[in-house]
């Protein structure tokens, strides 16, 4: 009696489907985030409520999507077992809410903040071979033993350090604020883009005194639908323009 035989392409198409059944039985699986994004300072000042850009990690990826002005609670799914970035960025461009979620973190709902946003800013596009298993708890309490205010967070440093596998106390440093001259600004209110910061109330058409960190600040003046941004450098010089609304 002789044995049956089968074509080699057919073996071949056998051993490629188990092996692919097999590969992703393996595969990591995905769990589903619910992403809580709280009111932001404009959209009191205007009464309109902001749009946003979602972005987070997954795997070696960076997905986004479009979060629109009515909504404030966005499902997105994640892998597990590897530490996951999310920032919400109002009108695609300013201070992000953000949070970082680890293995370690079984909560499934999660409400984003502009403290954490810092930090996920500063992060999301790092080579993710360094941030896809970050310990974020750890980095996160270290930095707030420095300072609550996480932009004042020296990060050149943070980030060479984290990049080199280096990482160690010595690697977190709060830096100084530096005092902002006063500058020319028409009268009225300006709301700041952050929560902890104070709105200007402008009389005399001259800026407060301002102590502020390094960075770009936003402070809207919903009556003349335009917006301050004042940039400050790494050695305390200090810059600003006024700019149309986008809301």
């Amino acid at each position: 009696m002789k044995r049956k035989t089968y074509p080699k392409t057919v073996i071949l198409l056998v051993v490629s489907a188990l092996l692919l059944a097999v590969s992703c039985s393996l595969a990591s699986p995905d769990r589903l985030l619910e992403i809580s994004i709280p009111g932001h300072p404009w959209e009191s000042a205007q009464t309109k409520s902001l749009w946003y850009t979602l972005r987070w990690t997954y795997g070696t990826e960076i997905r986004s999507a479009y979060v629109g002005p009515e909504e404030r609670l966005v499902s997105i799914h994640v892998p597990i077992g590897e530490t996951v970035l999310i920032a919400a960025y109002p009108l695609g461009e300013m201070a992000p809410f953000g949070a970082i979620i680890t293995p370690l973190d079984e909560e499934i709902q999660v409400s984003l903040n502009q403290n954490d946003g810092v930090i996920v800013n500063e992060l999301i596009d790092l080579d993710r071979v360094v941030t896809q298993r970050l310990n974020y708890g750890l980095i996160r309490e270290s930095m707030l033993k420095k300072c609550s205010d996480m932009r004042r967070i020296e990060k050149v440093s943070l980030l060479r350090d984290l990049q080199n596998g280096e990482l160690s106390q010595a690697s977190f440093k709060a830096v100084s604020l530096f005092g902002v001259d006063p500058f020319v600004l028409p009268n009225g209110l300006w709301t700041s883009e952050y929560l902890c910061d104070p709105s200007l109330y402008i009389s005399d058409n001259l800026s407060p005194q301002l102590q502020l960190p390094e960075g770009v600040f936003r402070y809207l003046n919903a009556d003349m639908d335009r917006v301050l941004v004042l940039i400050v450098d790494s050695s305390g010089n200090s810059y600003s323009y006024l700019k149309q609304s986008l809301i």
